[in-house]
């Protein structure tokens, strides 16, 4: 009976550990973002909320008085304000769950890093642009209520 001898598996090489590393790192960054972006999420979701109510429940009550101008000005501030929160709530739920889509498997190590990075860095530019879009339908929402308080009157 003859004994056939085999290699053992290869072990792990440099650009594997580097690869694994990479990963793990960037995946722990992304969880991270993804964690931030759920909570400004929840924020412009409560500026729609609040816009929308605003809007249904005080309604024409709240501009009547006002010169036709002024009812112009509110009902484009309130509609900007509507789809910047929109807009914000769309790309934060984008960084924090991502959109699912088949992502090719690069055959070099830097291959790999540079998508796993650019994930990270898509998540990154969502959230940031959601913060300012948070921020900016602020502004909208303040700027609608001082025309409405403060605007001409007919």
């Amino acid at each position: 009976m003859a004994v056939r001898v085999t290699p053992g598996p290869p072990e792990p090489s440099e650009d594997h550990a580097l690869s694994e590393a990479v990963s793990a790192r960037t995946a722990e960054e992304l969880r991270a973002v993804r964690e931030v972006a759920a909570n400004w999420r929840t924020a412009l979701a409560a500026m729609l909320t609040l816009v929308t109510a605003v809007s249904v429940i005080r309604g024409r009550d709240s501009i009547n008085g006002l010169a036709q101008g002024a009812r112009v000005l509110v009902g484009v501030l309130l509609l900007l304000a509507i789809i910047t929160a929109s807009v914000g709530a769309f790309l934060s739920s984008r960084s924090a769950f991502g959109l699912p889509k088949e992502e090719p498997t690069g055959r070099r190590l830097t291959d790999l890093v540079a998508a796993e990075r650019a994930r990270l860095h898509r998540a990154v530019r969502d959230l940031r642009v959601a913060i300012v879009l948070t921020f900016v339908t602020l502004a909208l929402i303040v700027a609608s209520v001082g025309v409405v308080w403060y605007g001409p009157t007919t």
